[in-house]
């Protein structure tokens, strides 16, 4: 299991910490996670969070439309 840093997904919270790289994390430091703190105040389950489970609908639309790109695109370059 390979650790990364992760910062707290909310900006007005200055909390990092070491943490599991469920994303292959290779450059930035993930966002996509609330500290302990955040998540109680919040009510989330801390150790439930996925890279999604925190995404507006919005935010979350647009991920899944760059995934269908990512996914044509691959097919499009295997079949050449």
């Amino acid at each position: 299991m390979n650790y990364v840093m992760h910062f707290c997904r909310n900006k007005k919270c200055n909390n990092g910490w070491i943490d599991k790289d469920l994303t292959r994390s290779t450059t930035f430091p993930p966002d996509w996670k609330y500290c302990k703190e955040c998540a109680e105040k919040l009510g989330i389950d801390y150790n439930a969070q996925t890279p999604d489970s925190n995404l507006s609908k919005k935010e979350l639309e647009i991920k899944n439309k760059k995934r269908e790109l990512f996914r044509q695109n691959k097919l499009l370059n295997q079949s050449r």
